[in-house]
């Protein structure tokens, strides 16, 4: 393969291109993301092995898309057994996706009660971002929210005091 040319400086990327999450039933992913989230179901490919390090598995790699041309993939390892609990909270893990007003917020509630699946009440974050939280088939936690208003510097240097107290030795934390 050939170098890339202008060996510059790296500019920081452009934005998300997709992320990819087990699955062990492609059939209920592409029901949940195309009938349920709506999303554009837009490809499949199908290998017995993984190009980026050569290993033979066989896997089937689904991608859904979301409005922003971004999307969410899956792979489905041919007899790949769910894993064990691993001790990390389910909240923790979670993909959140945008949704452009508060109406639409409580328009996917309803739409997610319409198709059987529960969701949290709406949840306040600081007064910027108002969320509902799922669960897909796969058990990834999906958060739909509306971002209030844009993050600026002031969120910035308070955010960096935060994790400055959060990592401060205790005694430092009395200060």
């Amino acid at each position: 393969m050939e170098p890339l040319g202008g060996a510059s400086s790296p500019k920081q990327p452009v934005s998300l291109n997709h992320v990819a999450y087990p699955t062990w039933d492609s059939r209920a992913t592409y029901d949940f993301y195309t009938e349920v989230l709506r999303c554009e179901f837009l490809t499949a490919i199908s290998l017995d092995a993984v190009p980026s390090i050569r290993e033979e598995t066989s896997f089937l790699h689904t991608f859904y898309g979301f409005s922003s041309g971004e999307a969410i993939a899956f792979f489905e390892v041919r007899g790949m057994k769910p894993p064990q609990d691993d001790g990390i909270p389910k909240w923790v893990r979670h993909l959140a996706l945008n949704v452009t007003s508060l109406d639409e917020l409580a328009a996917w509630r309803q739409h997610f009660k319409d198709h059987g699946i529960g969701s949290t009440d709406i949840v306040d974050h600081d007064s910027i971002w108002r969320s509902i939280y799922i669960f897909d088939p796969n058990g990834i936690r999906l958060e739909l929210t509306h971002q209030t208003r844009p993050l600026n510097n002031d969120d910035r240097l308070a955010g960096l005091t935060v994790m400055r107290d959060w990592n401060a030795e205790p005694e430092e934390c009395t200060r």
